[in-house]
């Protein structure tokens, strides 16, 4: 797969706003009641960020195996790798980041703002099973934002039983496999977390996303002005339509799925690929560190803050001054030091294990890169 640096920057950017998000949370705490609806806003809107994610997930994965073929003996190699890749790639720091966070929560609690664990809960959340925090009856796994990646790894799930059926048109599946998942969603109204989390809209934009790889490996290429009005058209859909600041957004892909994709297509279509600054696509590159790991940053630069003599007026600009830069670096020494070379070593070995007789097919698997 070439890599796109328009990829990695909306990455980067999804990755900033859902960091935002969360520390207007944090800040919004000690704030006035004025300030406080604008930490509330802010906090809405940088929940974005997850449906770029999204997007951008179904584009990635829509390009990685539109080189490998989805039929005949090469079937069985093709899931298997593809599957077992994504094991390599989302699970090794997932996991470290969620037994970090049950450590803190049983042994520092203060860390954290829930610390309450069960061995059931915490079992399911490293299965990337839909689960309920049996504290708070939030629909969320130990590590809160890790509910996105239950998301992800079923999108995954649903990807690799499309190549193992050996169906051509994958693209054609998937859209027909969640547009019914939804439809039947809000025609059976589930009430358990696992059928309401896998039928909810917001699995449309992985299929925004899939449409877009295709588009783009059929050779389909937007001019300049069509971009601007795209982008232009996703930005103002964003900042004019979404979340409400209190409550549940069941339509949440079909409200905000459209902006996102039009952002996406704004900026990965184009004819050309932009010049984006060498710190945004670090970023980028580190955007799975920076999601996972810019809460424990967040909190300890919050106890630190709260303990300067600061006024409370100035404490959260300099909240945003330490924690910004050393969120950002953290997640850069995390991709650099964790995440390549688990994810070096993990492709060494299932190299190694499809390479036996017994497993070798016709089918060459893509090795994507380091950053998808």
């Amino acid at each position: 797969m070439k890599r796109l640096d328009s990829i990695q920057a909306l990455r980067a950017v999804a990755a900033l706003l859902v960091m935002i998000c969360h520390a207007a949370t944090e800040v919004d705490a000690g704030a006035s009641a004025s300030a406080s609806n604008l930490w509330l806003l802010v906090n809405a809107k940088g929940q974005f960020g997850v449906d770029i994610f999204f997007v951008v997930s179904g584009f990635v994965m829509m390009y990685i195996i539109s080189g490998q073929r989805a039929g005949g003996a090469g079937a069985t190699t093709s899931a298997t790798w593809f599957i077992s890749e994504r094991i390599v790639r989302v699970v090794p720091l997932y996991w470290v980041v969620t037994l970090l966070s049950v450590a803190i929560g049983l042994v520092v609690p203060a860390l954290k703002h829930k610390s309450f664990v069960t061995l059931p809960y915490v079992l399911r959340s490293l299965a990337f099973l839909p689960s309920t925090n049996p504290a708070t009856g939030a629909p969320e796994p130990v590590l809160g934002l890790g509910w996105t990646l239950n998301y992800e790894m079923f999108f995954y799930v649903v990807i690799s039983v499309v190549l193992l059926l050996g169906i051509r048109r994958v693209y054609l599946a998937l859209v027909a496999i969640f547009a019914a998942l939804v439809a039947a969603g809000a025609w059976l109204h589930p009430e358990t977390i696992v059928l309401k989390s896998w039928t909810h809209t917001i699995i449309l934009e992985f299929m925004f996303g899939a449409l877009f790889a295709q588009l783009r490996i059929s050779g389909f290429r937007l001019g300049l002005p069509a971009q601007i009005v795209l982008f232009a058209a996703g930005v103002a859909g964003w900042l004019f339509t979404g979340l409400p600041i209190h409550g549940e957004f069941d339509l949440r892909g079909l409200v905000w799925g459209p902006p996102a994709a039009l952002i996406f297509a704004g900026v990965v279509l184009g004819r050309r690929e932009a010049a984006y600054p060498k710190l945004l696509l670090l970023i980028g590159d580190a955007s799975y560190s920076l999601y996972l790991t810019h809460l424990f940053v967040m909190r300890a630069t919050s106890i630190a803050v709260n303990h300067l003599p600061v006024g409370a007026a100035w404490r959260p600009a300099v909240f945003f001054a330490v924690f910004v830069p050393v969120a950002v670096g953290v997640s850069i020494l995390s991709y650099r030091k964790f995440e390549v070379p688990t994810m070096r070593l993990g492709r060494r070995m299932l190299r190694a294990w499809l390479s036996k007789p017994e497993r070798v097919e016709s089918a060459a698997p893509v090795t994507p890169q380091a950053g998808t």
